[in-house]
């Protein structure tokens, strides 16, 4: 039985993807961990008008969503990424909204299993730009006050939703515990992909302690909004091979000085 048939499922987390002296520890109490996943009753999204123009089908937003989905792909086939962050350097680079974006386009595909998981826990948006109830949620599993992981399915995007709960239950290196390991480990066994809207890089260090949990981070970057230099100093604290790519936002052309992957062209939003 899937994950959507019923409303618990238990994940034995011993299976680990990484190895080496580098992740015994975390992976031995990890397997200590028993995650439950808890299927709510589904939502329906109100989205925001600007939220709702990027995700109406046919829309040239919408259009540009898929070809990202292509080029997570494209990744997917030559390194594991099946758990992607999507980070910025600063705030208001438009990573929630590429977030939910990549999520419902990968959720479009038939017979994909794809969950969103809302990591910004200073700052989460999600529930202002869906409509969505923010709690409980990751805060609450991290806290250690929920036995379960409450997930939604949202409607009609097709995606599976793990708000950010009650942010103020988290404590500052939550987003590197080993609950959160655990959690993203039984994520992956049960979903095709999972999509974590991550912190921004520059006023905290909270998405730097997930660069073991997940596979890989796109970079939100939005035309004329941090100085390079910002961008730059930001991103040299994630490992290389951390950065699988970058999503060029809020701009109708990449100029020949920006050496990123690819360019995604979007309209201004918040």
């Amino acid at each position: 039985m899937s994950l959507v048939e019923k409303g618990f499922r238990t994940v034995d987390n011993t299976k680990r993807r990484e190895t080496g002296p580098a992740f015994e520890d975390r992976a031995a109490f990890a397997r200590q961990i028993t995650v439950v996943f808890e299927e709510r009753p589904e939502i329906v999204s109100q989205p925001t008008p600007l939220q709702g123009a990027a995700l109406a089908p046919g829309s040239t937003a919408s259009e540009d969503f898929r070809l990202l989905r292509t080029k997570v792909r494209s990744i997917a086939q030559e390194r594991p990424f099946g758990c992607v962050g999507i980070v910025s350097a600063t705030p208001g680079e438009g990573k929630t909204t590429i977030a939910i974006g990549l999520a419902a386009a990968l959720a479009d595909a038939p017979d994909r299993r794809v969950l969103l998981v809302e990591a910004d826990l200073r700052r989460p948006a999600v529930e202002e730009y869906l409509g969505v109830p923010r709690s409980p949620g990751l805060a609450e599993w991290l806290d250690g006050s929920a036995l379960s992981i409450p997930l939604r399915r949202v409607t009609p995007q097709g995606f599976w939703l793990l708000s950010a709960g009650d942010a103020g239950l988290a404590s500052q290196d939550a987003l590197g515990s080993q609950r959160m390991a655990a959690l993203l480990d039984a994520c992956r066994e049960q979903f095709d992909s999972v999509v974590v809207d991550c912190p921004p890089l520059a006023p905290v260090a909270d998405s730097l302690m997930l660069q073991d949990s997940i596979d890989g981070f796109l970079l939100v970057v939005r035309a004329r909004h941090a100085p390079r230099d910002v961008i730059q100093r930001a991103v040299s604290h994630l490992r290389p091979e951390r950065v699988a790519g970058v999503v060029f936002n809020d701009q109708q052309e990449v100029f020949p000085g920006y050496s990123f992957s690819y360019a995604y062209q979007r309209p201004r939003q918040r």
